[in-house]
């Protein structure tokens, strides 16, 4: 989700990550960017991505989201509650099914390296993948 404007915000403010609570926040514009993600979590369209896809919305499952929005704001961010909710977006994740990342030389290709299924940890692992 991504907060209305917060007052003292910089945007010179690192990305701070919670692993243990599968969330994490930066500084977004003048608001604050509070991300969370599913230990487990849950199937979407397993039979084919349509191919008109790319970077889209879907319907978001609030029972399954509350917990992990919850220890977001209690944990990292508690000043959410007095800010407005600017927007909030709902997409699906493109993780490997056992949570590990592809990487490593492909295979029958020489010199051809993959560093694929991090989602938005590459950024966190870059250093370390390369």
């Amino acid at each position: 989700l991504i907060t209305e404007d917060m007052d003292g915000l910089d945007p010179k403010w690192p990305v701070l990550e919670d692993p243990s609570k599968c969330i994490y926040i930066r500084p977004e514009g003048r608001g604050l960017l509070v991300g969370f993600f599913e230990w487990e979590g849950a199937s979407w369209n397993t039979g084919e991505i349509p191919k008109t896809f790319s970077f889209g919305q879907i319907e978001p499952d609030w029972d399954r989201m509350e917990p992990y929005l919850e220890k977001a704001m209690e944990r990292l961010v508690p000043e959410v509650h007095n800010v407005g909710l600017k927007t909030f977006f709902c997409g699906p994740e493109s993780f490997t099914p056992d949570n590990s990342p592809c990487v490593g030389q492909a295979p029958n290709l020489q010199n051809y390296y993959v560093a694929a299924g991090l989602n938005s940890i590459g950024i966190l692992t870059g250093g370390g993948i390369g």
